[in-house]
């Protein structure tokens, strides 16, 4: 089993080393320099800027990976809940029964499970914005200790290589890191290790090494399958750890993805033409304002001048045999044609705009030599907000879902969430509830709205409630705008509530009634 699992990691590394590696190689030169991890940089310390003469792209990506964390994860903010799938509200309807109780049962534990995700969550989830800019990201719930019951970690995307699976899913993860024997020790308490690797954790326990750690899915059993292993265990053929899992262990989020790929394809690798074009434009520009700055120098050094050996670059002399009339001057300063800069500026300042547009980044630009209308500011936010929409169920999907259950299966297994769940979309589903969800949910909303205002603009108010449905579409309306469910009523509290108030006011009017009336006259005494 050692020896197959090896053949099909190494097959997974050959792949992405082969095809997908020199994609991604200009992006990291270019865009985010210092994302390259130990494996990428061989333990070699390399130089990272001396190519990159303008910052716009390392910027947008930071703020953009800043602006899709929020959208995705609130800094703060709950961002899921479970709520009743299709499946189960029909068949509780069909019963009788209301599937708001059921729902804040079920709030309740999203929102036990919520305070699982604390600061570590926020820090690893920007990391993962930031890879996904590239094209695909890696979070990792771990089972931690009991003051930290689940730990999350950003897994580089240059230290994973993925496998696709028959529907275009990941079904195989392998991760390729290097720690101590310390750390590895430290890491599997539990673990098998052999002879060689206790001699070494003994004599030199702050060496490291490889350790590789993978996920692969086994589609008989329907469970995810875990593999440690290192160099020294690979002699022996055994692995250092097994385990296994329900939930996918890691979530590997892809922004765009081509059909057959298992790879993503972010904004900046996207926008790299526009990023290589303005760094190109920004370098040519500033040499020509060095030359112009210190110019070329020419001296007589009474010899033939030699253009084969002169050197074109600010501060350079030239040996030439006349430098003026009755030979010049010995020394003497030759200021090239000034150079009109207007118009490299202006395409400069237009790349640099398209580029935060393909980046995300929705910062108002900065004020050029003509201002920004408002009307170019408006158009230029809703381009970038459509671009975005259009792979945010991916990112969602990858995402959101894959987190959720795999610390819901840690937290029941550690005994911290009571009850136990399958979350398959039709019985129990993850509810997302960032700022960009509930916007494509009230976008949704808008076209019911409106059909109402045409029908009170034709017809009348009064006709609205002969063809809508308007308590159960409020209701509607207060679950997709994500209003919890213990402040919404069910039909049942709903028709209580109005019988007392019905009760109350009819009181209210028999008391009225019997003030207008007054009090009753003296009756007739009889003869």
């Amino acid at each position: 089993m050692f020896a197959a699992h090896k053949a099909r990691s190494e097959a997974a590394w050959a792949h992405k080393g082969s095809k997908w590696d020199p994609i991604y190689q200009d992006l990291f030169r270019f865009t985010i320099p210092y994302r390259q991890a130990r494996t990428m940089r061989n333990g070699k310390t390399e130089p990272r800027i001396e190519e990159i003469y303008d910052n716009t792209a390392m910027v947008s990506t930071f703020a953009g990976a800043g602006r899709l964390q929020h959208d995705l994860f609130p800094p703060g903010e709950k961002f899921f809940t479970f709520a009743v799938g299709p499946v189960a509200k029909r068949a509780l309807t069909k019963r009788g029964e209301d599937p708001i109780e059921l729902e804040r049962e079920l709030e309740a534990v999203a929102d036990e499970l919520h305070a699982l995700f604390g600061a570590e969550f926020e820090q690893a989830a920007l990391e993962m914005c930031i890879d996904l800019h590239a094209g695909t990201g890696h979070l990792l719930p771990v089972e931690g200790d009991d003051d930290e019951p689940v730990r999350f970690v950003c897994v580089p995307m240059t230290e994973v290589a993925l496998e696709a699976g028959p529907y275009g899913d990941v079904w195989g993860m392998f991760w390729k890191t290097h720690m101590s024997y310390r750390q590895i020790a430290g890491a599997f308490p539990r673990g098998k290790f052999s002879d060689d690797f206790k001699k070494k954790l003994e004599e030199t326990p702050g060496d490291e090494t490889e350790l590789r750690q993978e996920w692969v899915y086994d589609p008989k059993a329907r469970r995810w399958l875990f593999m440690v292993w290192t160099p020294c265990s690979e002699k022996d053929g055994l692995f250092i750890f097994e385990d296994s899992s329900k939930a996918k262990p890691m979530a590997t989020p892809r922004y765009h993805r081509v059909p057959g790929e298992a790879y993503g394809r972010g904004p900046g690798l996207l926008a790299l033409p526009t990023t290589k074009t303005l760094n190109k434009a920004v370098e040519l520009m500033l040499k020509s304002a060095a030359i112009q700055m210190l110019g070329i120098w020419a001296y007589r050094p009474n010899g033939a001048f030699n253009p084969a050996t002169a050197k074109i670059a600010p501060g350079a002399f030239w040996p030439m045999s006349s430098t003026g009339g009755v030979m010049g001057a010995d020394v003497q300063r030759m200021d090239p044609a000034g150079a009109k800069m207007e118009v490299a500026q202006l395409v400069t300042q237009e790349m640099r705009m398209q580029l935060q547009a393909q980046m995300n980044d929705d910062r108002l630009p900065d004020k050029g030599a003509t201002p920004v209308s408002a009307t170019e500011i408006m158009a230029r936010m809703k381009r970038v907000s459509q671009n975005y929409v259009g792979a945010y169920g991916r990112l969602v999907n990858e995402t959101i879902p894959v987190i959720v259950r795999r610390v819901a299966e840690i937290a029941h297994k550690k005994r911290l969430i009571r009850v136990s769940f399958k979350i398959d979309q039709l019985l129990v589903k993850v509810d997302v509830l960032s700022p960009m969800a509930t916007a494509i949910k009230a976008q949704a909303l808008s076209q019911v709205f409106q059909f109402i205002e045409l029908v009170q603009a034709i017809k009348g108010p009064e006709a609205v409630q002969l063809l809508i449905k308007i308590d159960e579409l409020l209701r509607d309306a207060a679950k997709k705008m994500n209003v919890p469910a213990e402040y919404r009523m069910s039909a049942d509290e709903t028709k209580a509530l109005e019988a007392k108030l019905a009760a109350a006011a009819a009181a209210m009017a028999a008391a009225q009634s019997a003030m207008e009336q007054g009090p009753p006259g003296p009756q007739a005494v009889p003869a």
